[in-house]
């Protein structure tokens, strides 16, 4: 266990279940992990990994506070994000990895960051901190600035495919969020098209070859770019709106060509054998409630829905929707990291309403190799702390608690994707 996590543990879990949790948590320390879901970016050549840099590519750089440079916007950076659930984790990953006590300073700030930069000097030493600090061994990887791709480590990383663009696509110049072009990417593969059923042929083309060239997964994130009620378009109406070029088409239209894709890609997601990782809670948050997925889970019953995030703040509609399909698997990918107090409650929940043990699985949703091991470190505890709060009441039995760890830490994701 983590030196940086004890004060949590101690202060997180009731005493009379201290034992249960010190036994159980020494097992869980050292079972190896699948990742389900990462962004990690390699860092710009001649770019030096610094403690402002690992900041800025972290969740915490989302609570819109600069870390500065001078002493004092350092202490008013650790004022204001210094009990957020983002930095503790990252703080006690920090610790761990580069060998210091208590609370990150204005004073020790540089002698912090000077050790993160020499140690990222080991060309090795970003993966170290993964495969031997976190014991992730191998990681499912959504590169949304190059859909499909691995990082160029084929050994490390199966890839997912990000089909944001491809919903967004109702003019050759629409692009997601993250200013992908569904024309561009299919011209990378020799793609052109001339009209819808031309576009769809494509579309249904680079499925293919993605899944050939060793994609486990579809990946949409549309949370961020759109709402996600999807209504069933007739064909000829999605048609009709790609004939316009983009040329005057209105928010209704653009939906309606969007709603259209998405079902198109999920169907093709179930004949392809591929799960469909689905981004829901948070994002454009009006919008992203897991229940507005459920006319097309159910019009796609061969397609494997896989629900991230644990929909929070919606955990409990997951666990409904875990109930009743049995084509719903639920993700705790970066529900720790924003609150491992909701994660522990919405895991006691699913382990008692998933219709099956192999429906729960975890990825770290990390861009630095620090973040990632934050985020093991926050998945470990979450894990422990309730299998011993089951284990406590009578639930079921250790042996039954570590065999549904190892699931959801592993050996579920390895089924899910078809990992050797």
């Amino acid at each position: 266990m983590a030196r940086g996590e004890r004060l949590l543990r101690d202060g997180g879990v009731d005493m009379k279940l201290g034992g249960l949790y010190e036994d159980i948590r020494a097992e869980v320390d050292l079972l190896e992990i699948i990742s389900t879901h990462e962004h990690n970016l390699v860092p710009e050549r001649g770019v030096p990994v610094t403690l402002e840099y690992i900041f800025q590519h972290s969740y915490v750089g989302w609570c819109g506070v600069s870390p500065g440079e001078t002493g004092e916007e350092r202490e008013a950076f650790l004022h204001k994000v210094g009990v957020n659930s983002y930095y503790r984790w990252l703080l006690f990953a920090l610790r761990d990895l580069y060998g210091f006590e208590g609370e990150l300073t204005a004073q020790n700030w540089d002698e912090v960051s000077s050790r993160i930069t020499r140690a990222h000097e080991d060309p090795e030493w970003y993966f170290k901190i993964m495969a031997e600090h976190g014991r992730i061994r191998r990681a499912i990887l959504d590169a949304y600035w190059d859909p499909g791709s691995d990082n160029g480590h084929p050994e490390y990383y199966s890839p997912a495919f990000r089909i944001n663009a491809f919903v967004m696509s109702y003019g050759p110049k629409a692009r997601d969020h993250n200013g992908n072009n569904a024309f561009d990417i299919l011209s990378r593969y020799g793609m052109e098209v001339k009209d819808f059923d031309d576009y769809l042929g494509a579309l249904e083309a680079l499925l293919n070859l993605k899944k050939l060239q060793g994609c486990v997964a579809l990946k949409s994130a549309l949370a961020y770019d759109r709402p996600l009620y999807f209504d069933e378009v007739p064909h000829e109406v999605a048609e009709g709106v790609f004939a316009k070029r983009g040329c005057s088409v209105s928010p209704a239209e653009a939906k309606a060509f969007g709603d259209y894709m998405f079902y198109f890609i999920a169907e093709r997601a179930g004949e392809l054998g591929l799960p469909l990782q689905c981004h829901v809670g948070l994002g454009r948050i009006g919008g992203s409630n897991p229940m507005n997925l459920v006319p097309v889970i159910e019009k796609c019953p061969k397609t494997r829905f896989v629900l991230f995030h644990g929909g929070y703040p919606w955990f409990h509609q997951i666990g409904g929707l875990l109930h009743n399909y049995d084509n719903v698997y639920a993700d705790l990918v970066w529900l720790p990291l924003i609150s491992p107090t909701a994660a522990v409650s919405a895991l006691h929940e699913w382990i008692e309403v998933a219709k099956t043990s192999e429906k729960l699985t975890w990825g770290g949703d990390a861009w630095t190799p620090e973040e990632v091991y934050g985020g093991t470190l926050s998945i470990r505890y979450v894990i422990s702390k309730v299998l011993a709060e089951k284990l406590a009441e009578g639930y079921f039995d250790r042996e039954t608690a570590l065999k549904l760890a190892r699931l959801i830490l592993s050996e579920n994701a390895r089924k899910l994707y078809r990992l050797q």
